[in-house]
């Protein structure tokens, strides 16, 4: 009781998300002294139910792998900033406060310090400049550092963890992360300075070469399987399920509007790459749709020289960011018609329970005690591939660690290895070669691969970020700008009135529970980013990117990659049981 009693003290009082972090339970009559673990355990809960709130709120839009339909961009709001400052960052530097230096907790505060480090790393690259060297301090003002210095010194400080850690020495007995494998926490350490690393590229080219190397120089380091994956285990009770569950199945207000406009859902530009590529992961990552559309097509045969006008249905449908088409293309008012049911016609995510009818994947990402992966090892194969690319070290070539990440995507999600070499035969992913794409259903847009390697690693790394490291797919297509991302037709008013198209957030505004409560200090980290507080300000790891001008994008309606889905001739419905409705044939 007396645990529980300190851990609640440990998160009352707090009106500011960067202040008085040392007046946290100064009360004499509280108790001075707490276990390391139930505050960890706390801290990891907290980090990974705002990670996922996050996903379904925010950052799966910005990966144009799932939506929610009808859902606009948004540049975030209050929660991130504040569980991550308040609930992660004071709770953490309390554990600092309490045992650094003490030699009985050296590996649990070196593991401290790795999750700081992760968490500060989710703050600037989603913010820019933020409290970093002055987060806790008894100040008025707590000022904002810029983005290198933040990255520089979270480089710095996960070498240092990573090399702190005695495998001998203390540990947690209950780690949610790891399950108290000190390796795996030197592993994690090192993959997450290697990811930073590669983010940095273009604002600390040296720096960044310099840990790149180093981390590439011991493998043994760096995760080997999925063994040493990064994740956290919900359960089923109440409290413990994930937060996903939480608002797709609990949610009863979530659950109403799943059923009234649909989502999550499958969206169409990744559509548009699986059935450019034969790609079976549209099966493992998204269900069949309840009711399958129709669409008419023209088939040959190897019968007859005739051509056979049918329809049939397809299994998946992918949805627009919007419905609604911009009035400069001259398309129509809406990209579908009308009698589009966007829970019933449209591929879902696993696990909603709207649903009168599964056709499930092999994992349900909404069940109560999925785990929530903070790195897998197909991120690090995909990873040490454009290190090794970049020629920065690795006992392997590119194309083996590019060909490890895609094997490794394929077997965490139930596929097979034959159904993995059967991908990567294709051009366009196999090493070096030119694939052909299908256009986007709008036209401005064609899913063809060059022949150039790092566009495929991106490409696939992309992919693998389905479905909890939509904020990783933030990162890489900011400083890669890699995709040729649509618009978003519906953006409302998130910038000014005269908008009628959004493109991806390059950064979060700070959010008014800041600026309100630490308003000079916000100012210092407005100036920083170039005088003004904007979401497309670009950040300094981002590279540099015009925004297109969308309404001046000739676009045209193209359904062919909707077509022969089962094959080019009729023959191929019927080897594939597909039943057909005839319509014409000449």
């Amino acid at each position: 009781m007396k645990k529980i009693i300190y851990l609640i003290g440990l998160l009352i009082g707090l009106t500011s998300c960067t202040k008085n972090f040392n007046k946290i339970n100064t009360n004499p009559n509280t108790f001075a002294t707490t276990d390391f673990d139930p505050v960890m355990s706390y801290v990891f809960k907290q980090t990974t139910d705002q990670m996922e709130n996050d996903n379904w709120g925010y950052l799966w839009e910005y990966g144009h792998i799932i939506d929610n339909y009808a859902q606009r961009y948004s540049t975030g709001d209050n929660s991130r900033w504040n569980t991550f400052y308040i609930n992660v960052l004071g709770n953490l530097r309390q554990l600092e406060n309490l045992y650094g230096g003490n030699a009985g907790y050296t590996n649990r505060i070196a593991i401290a310090h790795i999750w700081e480090c992760y968490i500060y790393y989710q703050l600037v690259a989603t913010y820019g400049p933020v409290p970093y060297s002055q987060a806790g301090l008894k100040t008025t003002v707590i000022q904002y550092d810029d983005e290198n210095t933040i990255y520089t010194g979270l480089l710095s400080q996960l070498k240092a963890a990573s090399s702190a850690i005695v495998l001998t020495g203390d540990k947690m007995t209950t780690d949610l992360i790891f399950g108290g494998d000190l390796t795996k926490w030197q592993k994690f350490a090192n993959a997450l300075r290697l990811k930073i690393a590669l983010n940095v590229q273009k604002n600390l080219p040296a720096l960044a070469v310099t840990n790149i190397k180093d981390v590439m120089s011991d493998e043994a380091l760096l995760p080997q399987s999925d063994a040493d994956n990064a994740k956290f285990n919900y359960g089923t009770a109440s409290g413990s399920q994930s937060a996903y569950f939480n608002h797709f199945v609990l949610n009863t207000s979530a659950a109403n509007a799943i059923k009234l406009t649909g989502g999550p859902i499958m969206s169409d530009y990744i559509f548009t790459y699986f059935r450019s590529y034969h790609d079976p992961r549209v099966d493992a990552y998204f269900n069949k749709a309840q009711t399958p559309i129709s669409i008419k097509d023209t088939l040959t045969s190897t019968a007859d020289a005739f051509h056979y006008i049918v329809t049939y249905t397809i299994p998946h449908l992918g949805t627009p960011k919007s419905t609604a088409t911009l009035v400069q293309w001259n398309l129509g008012s809406q990209i579908f018609q009308s009698g589009v049911n966007y829970i019933l016609n449209f591929s879902t995510l696993p696990g909603l329970t709207q649903l009168p009818v599964q056709t499930p994947s092999a994992i349900n990402l909404l069940a109560a005690d999925r785990p929530f992966y903070h790195m897998t090892y197909a991120d690090v194969c995909f990873m040490k591939a454009e290190a090794n690319l970049l020629g920065y070290g690795g006992t392997q070539t590119a194309q083996a660690y590019y060909t490890a990440g895609i094997n490794a995507n394929f077997a965490f999600w139930g596929l097979t290895p034959a159904q993995a070499t059967a991908y990567q035969a294709q051009a366009g992913i196999a090493w070096s070669t030119t694939g052909h794409g299908f256009n986007y259903q709008l036209g401005f847009i064609n899913t063809s691969i060059p022949a150039d390697n790092m566009t495929k690693i991106w490409i696939q790394q992309w992919i693998n970020s389905f479905a909890d490291g939509a904020f990783d797919a933030w990162c890489l297509q900011r400083r890669t700008r890699n995709l040729s991302l649509p618009p978003h037709t519906n953006p409302g008013t998130p910038n000014l009135t005269v908008y009628t198209f959004a493109d991806l957030p390059d950064r979060w505004n700070y959010p008014v529970s800041e600026t309100s409560v630490n308003t000079q200090g916000a100012a210092g980290g407005a100036k920083l980013l170039g005088g003004y507080d904007y979401p497309t300000m670009l950040l300094q790891f981002a590279k540099t990117y015009t925004h297109p001008n969308w309404t001046a994008v000739p676009a045209f309606y193209d359904d062919t990659y909707l077509e022969k889905w089962y094959g080019t001739t009729i023959q191929s419905l019927t080897n594939n049981k597909i039943t057909y409705t005839l319509l014409s044939k000449y």
